[in-house]
């Protein structure tokens, strides 16, 4: 559409020259519309061959250096995907949505990636925050593999198709999403690791706890986080065998009696149970109420 044309570094030149019936100055361009094109071909297909890993990026955390990499990749076929689909297209682009939305989805993808590439240069690196690169990173290269994909699958010249997926893809997708151990590394920091929590909303406005909806729910969540090692405790000594097995505050009466917590955690317990119980209810009604409500 208009924002593919406008962003090229030729074609807007291109169609001016035209209307300006100049052709030193379309000559110009289209050559260099041929170099560009082909200087992108040569790349996306050369990266694609290596693994990205020929790839000049910035001097980054050796981490976060092979997603820039890729991305350069991605980067190349993406311009090349552009070109090819403006020029077998034309003006056409614009009406097959699907087509440009793929296109479009494959530049936020990346941006999105860049975004968090950055954001783990700049800030302090953890475990944790390494954890939250590689999600969003496989993540995004992914889904930017899948919209390219989907535009050589679609693209209605089919030889054009043909010859762009071999130079994007020549080893085929290699790409996948984030595995569910990586996801559940992630989920795990962000449940109990509050500071990599807290980096990921710091400019998100977060109610008190005595406010209803996400203000008790983050009440309710810190408080189950601090009692984790003291149901950690109590697990073991069911396997130990020091105590039975008992349902919600019955299994704590028991291990308070066997020693295994303390009065004061005992409470605690106490605390974190009543502020789940609070942000899971549900409004409970008998049948004449309900009647009368409605």
């Amino acid at each position: 559409g208009q924002g593919a044309i406008r962003c090229h570094p030729f074609v807007e030149r291109e169609i001016a020259a035209i209307a300006e019936d100049d052709l030193p100055a379309f000559d110009a361009a289209i050559f260099g519309h041929l170099n560009f094109l082909f200087r992108n071909g040569a790349r996306a297909f050369v990266l694609a061959l290596t693994g990205s890993r020929l790839a000049q990026v910035p001097d980054l955390d050796q981490n976060a250096e092979r997603f820039m990499q890729h991305l350069s990749r991605f980067s190349a076929a993406f311009a090349l995907a552009s070109d090819i689909a403006m020029g077998t297209l034309g003006g056409s682009l614009k009406r097959r949505e699907k087509l440009s939305g793929r296109l479009a989805d494959c530049l936020a993808w990346m941006y999105l990636a860049s975004a968090a590439i950055k954001r783990f240069h700049d800030e302090e690196k953890s475990g944790a925050h390494y954890d939250l690169l590689k999600w969003v990173a496989a993540h995004a290269l992914y889904q930017v593999q899948q919209s390219l994909r989907g535009v050589i699958d679609n693209l209605p010249m089919r030889l054009a198709a043909w010859k762009l997926g071999w130079i994007v893809f020549p080893l085929g997708a290699r790409f996948k999403p984030p595995s569910d151990q990586l996801g559940s590394a992630v989920a795990r920091s962000i449940l109990e690791d509050r500071a990599a929590r807290s980096s990921l909303t710091a400019d998100i406005h977060v109610p008190g706890a005595e406010e209803p909806g996400l203000g008790a729910l983050e009440a309710a969540l810190d408080k189950a986080v601090r009692v984790l090692p003291i149901e950690a405790r109590i697990k073991q000594a069911v396997r130990e065998g020091r105590i039975d097995r008992a349902p919600g505050r019955q299994l704590d009466e028991l291990a308070l009696a066997a020693d295994v917590i303390t009065a004061a955690e005992f409470e605690q317990l106490g605390e974190a149970d009543a502020a789940r119980n609070e942000v899971i209810g549900v409004d409970a009604f008998d049948p004449e109420v309900y009647r009368e409500l409605r």
